[in-house]
């Protein structure tokens, strides 16, 4: 894969700090100072601070985060948005993190325009000025707006040059809007647009989807299916690694007890039916975003909604030792050494946007149709240990390998196992299969978590170490920050 020189482009912590003040002034003047002592900007309301505010609330808010460095004012930002709706500030936000390592160069987005020249629409049966304001925003549109005849807005020109007279082509029109110089967020949602099944279906879909993945491939991106809406594909762009397609059909996981039985009620949906021991088992029935991302947020907030917790913190808690009940309940001191030098560190580190690490994982996306599943109706698929779903797709399996699975018990001796040519075959032809469908799979063994200690809840500094040392590593690989 080739990946991006191009460097991303510097935001002013100034205009972030704006942004954020500008998002949380939406607020009413006398709630101002306690939305910042829950945002954490401030520790406590002061008897002054409702006069301030109403002097002026942007100003208020920006004052107390002046001293911020930019990973206190990217995480605020993060939580900001959640209850204050802010297009610049999401946009700011996504260009410094998420985009911040991998750009699309402008040389790229030309031949990306010139792709779009061959098409006979380029919006469809959608309305063209609809279609661009939703794209580039309205002010856009109003851009060199003026009396003067000869300063027409771009609204104007559009109308002149691609309605009355269609003498733009595609490329010419999108320049002008300013496709080759906007955020990367906005041009990835340009695509986004133009591959939505309002705007094209079916073939012309799948085939401009193709071309576009083919020019944006020099900068390490590729355009593929995300997920499914009432039918119809929905098309996205994503980093050009290997990945699992399609959106997740369920997420099965964090037994504490039986084995739950599964079958396919419905073989051409992969819809799945626990027919025992459901009772033990968690069951996550929510969409994911397109990203394919799911934060331990919203683990927390699905958990909450399934046990009517209103409390956040509660929600956290009580999510937690649940999870840690099933890792316990497996008896494996790997299994427990990941998941609570996991939850500890990075817990903190990465706050809301921490993805969740799910243990326990019995089912997640099925992408096998019927034809290749044959008569099978029973799920016989082994457990994995640990699954994170991150951002484009990607599925990253963690197993713990006690010597169940590269050896059997003599029966002669119950003490002593024998190593089985069998089980190692099994393990390895389960991870070919995985690796083939996207995921990344990483196995620990067994005697690298001697020093820890299940029955007193403690692991030693030597496993500590080990849990830390991949998940820096496996983080930093998927610009996890």
């Amino acid at each position: 894969m080739v990946t991006s020189n191009v460097k991303p482009p510097i935001v002013p912590l100034d205009t972030l700090r704006d942004l954020i003040a500008q998002a949380v002034a939406t607020a009413k003047a006398y709630d101002i100072p306690e939305v910042c002592a829950r945002f954490g900007v401030q520790d406590e309301v002061g008897p002054d601070d409702g006069q301030e505010a109403f002097g002026s609330k942007r100003l208020y808010v920006r004052r107390r985060i002046l001293a911020w460095d930019e990973p206190a004012l990217l995480d605020l930002a993060a939580r900001v948005l959640r209850e204050y709706h802010s297009n610049d500030l999401a946009e700011t936000l996504t260009e410094m993190t998420r985009h911040a390592e991998h750009r699309v160069s402008q040389l790229v987005r030309r031949d990306v325009l010139r792709v779009l020249n061959s098409l006979p629409s380029l919006f469809g049966e959608l309305n063209l000025i609809d279609s661009v304001a939703e794209v580039f925003g309205t002010a856009a549109l109003r851009a060199g707006d003026s009396w003067w005849d000869e300063n027409a807005s771009l609204r104007e020109q559009i109308v002149q040059h691609c309605v009355r007279n269609d003498d733009w082509s595609h490329g010419e029109l999108l320049v002008q809007c300013g496709a080759l110089t906007c955020s990367q967020t906005r041009f990835f949602a340009l695509l986004d647009k133009l591959l939505h099944p309002l705007t094209r279906r079916d073939h012309e879909q799948a085939e401009l989807a193709v071309a576009l993945g083919s020019a944006l491939k020099r900068d390490g991106f590729t355009v593929r299916q995300t997920s499914v809406e009432s039918g119809y594909a929905i098309y996205g762009v994503v980093r050009a690694q290997p990945g699992v397609s399609g959106a997740m059909k369920n997420l099965i996981f964090a037994s504490i007890g039986e084995k739950p039985e599964l079958v396919i009620s419905d073989a051409l949906n992969n819809d799945v039916e626990i027919v025992k021991h459901a009772d033990k088992v968690l069951v996550f029935d929510r969409p994911l975003p397109s990203s394919g991302l799911l934060l331990w947020t919203d683990l927390r907030d699905w958990y909450a909604e399934l046990r009517g917790i209103d409390a956040a913190g509660k929600a956290k808690e009580e999510l937690f030792l649940r999870l840690r009940e099933s890792v316990i309940g497996t008896r494996s001191q790997g299994e427990f050494a990941l998941f609570q030098g996991y939850y500890q560190r990075y817990g903190k580190e990465l706050g809301e946007r921490l993805p969740a690490l799910i243990p326990q994982v019995y089912l997640h996306y099925d992408p096998y149709t019927r034809r290749e599943r044959g008569d099978e109706q029973f799920l016989a698929r082994q457990r994995m240990d640990f699954l994170l779903m991150l951002d484009q797709g990607i599925r990253i399996v963690i197993e713990i390998d006690g010597r169940h699975h590269y050896a059997m018990k003599d029966p002669n001796a119950p003490e002593r196992y024998i190593a089985s040519a069998q089980r190692y075959a099994e393990m390895a032809a389960e991870d070919r299969r995985l690796r083939l469908m996207g995921y990344e799979v990483y196995r620990f063994g067994g005697h690298e978590f001697l020093d820890v200690d299940l029955d007193q809840r403690k692991v030693g500094p030597r496993a500590q170490q080990c849990v830390m040392d991949f998940f820096d590593r496996l983080l930093s690989k998927h610009s996890v920050r």
